[in-house]
């Protein structure tokens, strides 16, 4: 299967944007965000897709891959995923064989909008009064009170080592 020849996002409040140029910039292959209609690379472009997750879909998959040749999916979200999570997470959202990357971003409550904010503060209120034993548990409850940035280069590694012709 031939390298992707740009990357196209969505993105809601703005980790995935950072995502997606962090590794453009780093892999030369140009970004594109899907919500810029004329500024897209043409129909049926090989792509790698990243969208930012909500309630366990990956926002964009489905318009991605109506318009283009998917090569490579990344999905951002505020949570840790382990590996048996990814696979779940891969399977709810149709990807099929496609490499398949869980990237964590953030949460910034600040930049919601409209029914997202409406969607976000019962499970806010849920976080915050459950028990936090944990260090994962703590760091969660304390992104949804105060937001949380968990953009990094290094989170891009294994989509690096996979455009480059490693896994």
């Amino acid at each position: 299967m031939s390298r992707p020849v740009a990357i196209v996002y969505t993105s809601n409040t703005g980790f995935t944007a950072r995502y997606a140029a962090m590794l453009a910039r780093l892999s030369g292959i140009p970004a594109y965000d899907l919500a810029r209609k004329k500024e897209l690379p043409p129909q049926g472009s090989p792509v790698l897709m990243m969208g930012w997750m909500c309630a366990g879909a990956i926002k964009g998959l489905k318009e991605a891959a109506k318009r283009y040749d998917l090569r490579g999916v990344c999905a951002v979200g505020m949570a840790v995923c382990k590996k048996e999570d990814q696979a779940r997470l891969a399977a709810d959202n149709k990807v099929g064989g496609l490499p398949f990357f869980h990237l964590r971003g953030g949460y910034a409550p600040e930049k919601l909008s409209g029914v997202y904010r409406l969607m976000m503060k019962p499970m806010a209120r849920m976080v915050e009064k459950a028990p936090a034993e944990t260090e994962e548990q703590r760091a969660l409850r304390d992104a949804f009170a105060h937001g949380g940035d968990w953009v990094s280069q290094e989170a891009l590694s294994p989509v690096l080592d996979w455009l480059s012709g490693g896994d």
